[in-house]
């Protein structure tokens, strides 16, 4: 990849461990200048991308954003590394082998329908009405099995599954009875025998809840789930069924609260999220595994890069060449941004730093693939620099493909395991990022949040009644201004789409290759 094309930055900065150095960015505005297009088009693309992929994606764009004539502009490629989809893509799996994880998931969906009421997807005239705790035992264990032997999409237990009315679900109550619980796990061998592979239980306690000798595992998540479920907080290895009971009564209270709203993401996805949310949030400071799901630390790095200094931050480097160009009596006529997922946050980032540099008179047109950028995000962009955006569209998936669109995607190594770990999580990174990732700005301090509201997820902008403008404003906000602005969403898969309107994806990370929308940006380009 020719660099005068792209600018590789870890952590936010050029030189040192990045390829590209403050010379290099010279070198890219002086061949820039001599374009005569006078149109930058910088790509961003999503977190959660190796430096390798970064290249060979810039690589595959090029020809794209380079069209002849006056049809294209000249293309520069921010490569920023994270290498937390790695992480976070090997604490799912390892979920998926954890006994523990599975039998308290399948105890939190059990818990759920009984409470909700939800109706059967499978169509086999199972119970749509609330029961007592353990009423659904029998039938939730079957669908479990089934999962776990057969994975599929068809399989997940009761993924997509909704009360069986909206006032039933307002009508449930979030008082639960920790001693109901615990009652039923007491009679649950399969719950008590997965608790018997937690490391450092005391002699005999093994065989108290396994009824035999239970291999003990050590992984991340055991060791959190050892310290969490102890009979004393900070001591290993004391496990009590009680302590498990508490903790279950915790996410079953989450799961309900998210019902009662309308703000869950189905039976199975919401049981998952708050499972992994309980454990992110308990404050323990063995919580390796819920630290290793920082959304923030990657979103740090798209403002990281516009610190101060021009020969060490990349954007700023870049900003700053570009102001002096401009000054010296270069004519730049256009700029359009395209940010894939989490590219949409640093776009919001250019765009703020931007006004420091560039004059007002200067628009960046824009183009959002997927954006994984927070409504509260978005919008407080639009507060500070509205007037310096031209034009404006966004590609992302309709919801009923958002729901479907499992993490790993449909060429992930396991799928054709047919292995249940390609679908621990059964929706798209967008619904994991808004269930279980992101967090919302509160005077200054960052709250852990439920189901936060994301521009790229069809949801939010069109469910105006649970996301009312009087209960989430920011959304209102970015709903008035997106009808100011001229074919501004593009909702795939489209049908007979005019020109630049175009899309046919149906995966988070598709949007960059699919072909209907590349050509769709080769028109926006024109």
């Amino acid at each position: 990849m020719d660099k005068l094309h792209y600018i590789h930055s870890r952590a936010g900065r050029i030189g040192a461990r990045a390829d590209t150095s403050a010379a290099d960015v010279d070198a890219i505005v002086a061949k820039l200048r001599s374009d005569a297009r006078k149109h930058l088009v910088i790509h961003f693309h999503g977190g959660l991308v190796s430096k390798e992929s970064g290249l060979e994606l810039a690589e595959r764009l090029l020809p794209v954003y380079q069209a002849g004539g006056k049809q294209g502009g000249y293309p520069l490629f921010f490569v920023w590394e994270s290498g937390a989809w790695e992480t976070i893509r090997n604490n799912f799996t390892e979920l998926a082998d954890e006994p523990v994880f599975k039998e308290l998931l399948r105890k939190i969906v059990q818990y759920a329908l009984e409470r909700v009421g939800a109706s059967d997807p499978f169509g086999l005239g199972r119970s749509a009405t609330p029961g007592s705790t353990g009423s659904r035992e029998t039938e939730v264990k079957k669908a479990f099995k089934q999962f776990w032997n057969a994975p599929s999409p068809q399989t997940i237990p009761y993924h997509g599954t909704t009360p069986s009315s909206p006032g039933q679900a307002r009508s449930v109550s979030d008082i639960v009875d920790d001693s109901e619980i615990l009652a039923d796990l007491e009679q649950d061998t399969e719950v008590k025998k997965a608790l018997a592979t937690l490391p450092d239980l005391p002699p005999g306690t093994r065989s108290t809840f396994g009824g035999g000798q239970a291999t003990e595992r050590r992984s991340a998540f055991s060791e959190v789930a050892a310290h969490e479920f102890s009979k004393q907080s900070g001591t290993r290895g004391l496990v009590e069924l009680y302590t498990v009971a508490k903790y279950l009564a915790k996410v079953l209270r989450a799961v309900i609260k998210r019902y009662r709203s309308g703000r869950d993401h189905g039976i199975y996805a919401t049981s998952v999220e708050e499972l992994v949310r309980a454990f992110k949030i308990a404050g323990s400071s063995v919580n390796e595994w819920g630290k290793a799901l920082q959304w923030n630390r990657m979103k740090q790095d798209t403002i990281d890069a516009f610190d101060p200094d021009p020969n060490l931050h990349a954007g700023t480097a870049l900003l700053s060449r570009l102001k002096t160009a401009i000054d010296s009596g270069w004519d730049l006529q256009r700029i359009t941004l395209v940010g894939h997922s989490t590219g949409a946050i640093y776009i919001a980032n250019w765009l703020e730093n931007a006004a420091r540099f560039l004059p007002a008179t200067l628009k960046h047109d824009v183009v959002f693939l997927a954006p994984a950028i927070t409504y509260q995000r978005f919008a407080t962009m639009l507060t500070k620099c509205q007037a310096n955006v031209g034009k404006f569209r966004m590609f992302a998936m309709q919801d009923a493909l958002e729901r479907e669109d499992q993490v790993w995607g449909s060429d992930d190594e396991l799928a054709e395991q047919r292995d249940w770990r390609r679908f621990i999580y059964p929706s798209s990174l967008l619904y994991l990022v808004s269930g279980i990732l992101e967090s919302r700005l509160e005077d200054g301090k960052l709250i852990d949040e439920f189901d936060a509201p994301l521009v790229g997820m069809q949801r939010y902008f069109e469910d105006r009644d649970t996301y009312s403008a009087a209960n989430f404003p920011e959304i209102e906000q970015v709903r008035v201004w997106l009808a100011t602005v001229a074919d501004s969403l593009v909702w795939s898969k489209t049908d007979n789409a005019g020109a630049g309107l175009g899309s046919s994806s149906n995966d988070h990370g598709a949007f960059d290759n699919d072909a209907e929308t590349l050509q769709s940006l080769r028109h926006i380009l024109g």
